[in-house]
């Protein structure tokens, strides 16, 4: 792994492709919870946003565990920790639910591409076509609203390990912060759920920014800005002034506070009260902001 400045060869080390696997973690877990709950409760009216989260999440949790195979320099490793799960730690039980989660990814990606597949199919084809593409592909899609509802609570579990997996690291003050000063409670996790909910939605909707009115999800992204907002002031306030100064402060304040919240919070009230299409500048900053904050986070409780 990458060895970072400051650190001594008996601390964890990690550098960047571990900061872009957990962001790409991110990705995948808001993206699949994007397309799945609106696949679950507003299916025929955001086909589009569906496709863009179920591939996106697909792609991104690939890419991400190809990462940390690479980083880990041992892909051997990395089986070992799948094929022997122990309940005992926290990053066995992450590799578990990572690997759940990639193929409850791979099979609703499948379902999602083949329902789009049968419905272009039964558009071009004549009537006597229509009933036996419909019926083929009747039978696996009786899969895709259960296999949506379970990955569900992977992508929720995903997107929280990635915070686990950095707080179970007692001795590190800054990944180790309690949330509230509740000891029983981590902070990272909390972070990282709301920050890969909104990352995850924000790229969903760069890949479905031209499928009609979208409001409903600007308003939630919003909220969910304003919630990380929050957040950020909360971890500010629980730890020392020192970790957000130096090398990494122009990163934090810069492209987590400024590119990735205050602006595009700022850019929604005015795109939803203007009624101005600015979908792609504001998402484009926030997946911006949670590149940021995983790195931040991944160097910065290694330096000091």
């Amino acid at each position: 792994m990458d060895v970072i400045w400051g650190v001594s060869v008996n601390e964890v080390a990690w550098g960047g492709l571990i900061a872009i696997y957990l962001f790409l973690a991110g990705i995948a877990g808001g993206a699949f919870l994007t397309a799945s709950l609106t696949d679950l409760f507003s299916k025929q009216q955001y086909p589009k946003v569906i496709r863009s989260g179920a591939y996106l999440a697909v792609v991104s949790i690939i890419v991400g565990l190809g990462l940390l195979v690479v980083d880990l320099g041992r892909p051997l490793s990395f089986w070992k920790l799948l094929l022997n799960v122990n309940m005992g730690s926290v990053m066995s039980i992450g590799v578990f639910i990572v690997s759940g989660f990639t193929a409850l990814s791979v099979v609703y990606g499948y379902l999602v591409w083949s329902s789009a597949v049968a419905q272009k199919q039964i558009q071009i084809t004549s009537a006597n076509k229509e009933v036996a593409a419909a019926s083929a592909g009747q039978g696996l899609q009786a899969f895709r609203k259960p296999v949506a509802g379970l990955g569900v609570l992977f992508s929720i579990g995903t997107a929280t390990y990635t915070g686990f997996l950095l707080s179970a690291v007692t001795t590190n003050n800054f990944w180790h912060t309690p949330f509230l000063g509740i000891e029983a409670v981590p902070f990272l996790p909390i972070l990282f759920l709301v920050s890969a909910s909104s990352t995850g939605l924000a790229a969903t909707l760069i890949g479905a920014c031209n499928c009609g009115d979208l409001t409903a999800y600007k308003k939630v992204d919003m909220v969910l800005i304003m919630l990380e907002i929050v957040l950020i002031a909360i971890l500010y306030l629980s730890v020392e002034p020192i970790f957000f100064g130096g090398s990494m402060a122009a990163l934090f304040w810069l492209g987590v506070v400024i590119v990735g919240l205050i602006v595009p919070l700022l850019l929604s009230f005015y795109g939803i009260t203007k009624h101005k299409n600015v979908i792609l500048p504001v998402c484009g900053m926030v997946v911006i902001g949670g590149l940021s904050l995983r790195y931040f986070v991944v160097y910065t409780g290694q330096l000091f």
